[in-house]
């Protein structure tokens, strides 16, 4: 987090503490925060206060001659406990914690923890992966008579929903109405986007539709959130609805539900829809990402349609964007289906020069497309340049080495990449097995068939006939 955020974070809380103050007490009794407040903050924000300078200046602030009003003191907790790591402190949250503990433990009224104080703290357990913790402090709020709120509520479901204790996460989101708090967007937002990402997309869209019965009014967030959640759970129909609704009551899509709405209908195989809501999209002046331009480029790939994922790619370079790995990799791969590897191996250079670098799958697509062709003398490079890159091959291209070679007749080289991929620690499958297998019967050599048959048995790879 850069210096600037911090400086907002610490102007608004100030700017709010100055009034606050100024409502509640003559300006003739307002004084001056201490020089050690001041310098608590220049070294959290320059990331050189440690644990014990943050403790000492703390001390001071809450027993000085004018103690620190609450507010000033919640700033310091906020922005510590969103403190990036640094050499100087590497868990802010934690000693967000220690010093609330300091401040708790301070017996001037003028400096005592307030509802905001806790919402911190809960904030803080939610940042250390224990929501349960926050979820405790629930007890001392209403011992305290401070009572809950929906902020603190907002906070335990979102960090229950983030450690993947979903079923607490929806309970303590039912059981906000039963203590008398509303939900409000954020608490939705929170809740349908756990759901969603929990697969239990039922519940979701359920949710979506109570809010409206609730009169909270879903944004642009809660829209991307549910049809993302759609799409992915490939109940497009529903998804495409929930978008033509959204602009029918007013919200703007935003690059997010735009790239969501895309990807779902690629994968639905419904192009012409995608270029439509692609089109909407750059009408309304909103520029596709690099997400936007890889769904459109794999949904035309995966359909063979090679001529439009060419449009794609270009358009998505003109626009400056680099294409990323999966993108690359299956424009190669539609490239490779056609016989166009000399294309193919142009995007493969492209990205060992100007990036994104060459991954597993790229290399595999190349490979292949190599292998196909009977190429081997490119099949070797691209394999040497793979393992001299540190991209170690897994069992897919074993077996695509394999079968070209076999498929040749080139059975010692086959073997030699079969004893090879064992060396390495990967072990062949029923498709490796079946590879030699016919390549041997096709050739006459029985023998070493049933030998190979005998081996794949042994070693518990079993066929499967259907």
């Amino acid at each position: 987090m850069s210096s600037r955020r911090f400086s907002s974070i610490f102007a608004s809380s100030s700017s709010s503490a100055s009034s606050t103050a100024s409502t509640s007490a003559p300006a003739s009794q307002l004084r001056p925060l201490p020089p050690a407040y001041a310098v608590f903050k220049e070294r959290l924000l320059s990331g050189t206060l440690g644990p014990d300078d943050a403790r000492q200046l703390f001390d001071g602030l809450l027993c000085g001659a004018d103690p620190v009003p609450t507010r000033a003191l919640d700033a310091l907790l906020s922005a510590l406990a969103r403190a990036p790591h640094s050499a100087a402190c590497s868990d802010g949250p934690a000693l967000a914690v220690e010093l609330f503990k300091q401040m708790d433990r301070c017996a001037s009224p003028q400096a005592a923890p307030t509802g905001h104080t806790y919402s911190i703290l809960i904030d803080c357990y939610r940042r250390a992966h224990r929501p349960d913790l926050g979820l405790a402090i629930f007890g001392r709020l209403l011992r305290t008579g401070l009572g809950l709120n929906v902020v603190a509520y907002n906070t335990v479901i979102d960090g229950f929903f983030k450690e993947g204790e979903v079923d607490k996460a929806y309970d303590l989101f039912r059981e906000m109405e039963k203590q008398g708090i509303s939900p409000d967007v954020v608490t939705y937002n929170s809740t349908i986007n756990g759901l969603c990402k929990s697969k239990a997309m039922d519940k979701a869209y359920d949710l979506f539709r109570e809010m409206e019965k609730q009169g909270i009014s879903p944004d642009v967030v809660t829209y991307s959130l549910t049809i993302d959640g759609l799409c992915k759970s490939k109940a497009m129909d529903k998804a495409y609805d929930l978008f033509r609704e959204m602009e029918k009551q007013g919200i703007s899509p935003n690059v997010v539900t735009y790239s969501s709405t895309i990807d779902g209908l690629c994968k639905s195989k419904a192009m012409d829809k995608a270029e439509k809501v692609l089109q909407q999209m750059l009408d309304a002046g909103i520029q596709p990402n690099n997400n936007t331009y890889s769904s459109l480029i794999n949904g035309y790939s995966t359909l063979g349609m090679w001529k439009e994922s060419v449009r794609m790619f270009k358009d998505m370079s003109n626009c400056g964007l680099t294409p990323c790995d999966v993108s690359c990799s299956s424009f190669m791969h539609a490239l490779c289906k056609r016989g166009r590897i000399k294309e193919a191996r142009g995007i493969f250079d492209s990205m060992v020069l100007k990036g994104p670098k060459p991954n597993l799958t790229s290399y595999a697509v190349l490979l292949h497309g190599y292998a196909t062709q009977g190429c081997f003398a490119d099949v070797g490079n691209i394999f040497n340049l793979m393992v001299s890159n540190g991209v170690a091959p897994n069992q897919r291209v074993f077996n695509i080495l394999l079968n070209a070679f076999a498929r040749h007749g080139k059975m010692d080289k086959a073997i030699l990449i079969f004893e090879g991929m064992r060396k390495k620690g990967v072990n062949p499958d029923v498709f490796t097995y079946s590879t030699l297998i016919s390549a041997y019967c096709r050739m006459g050599r029985l023998g070493d068939a049933l030998e190979k048959f005998n081996h794949m048995v042994d070693v518990g790879v079993f066929m499967v006939i259907w």
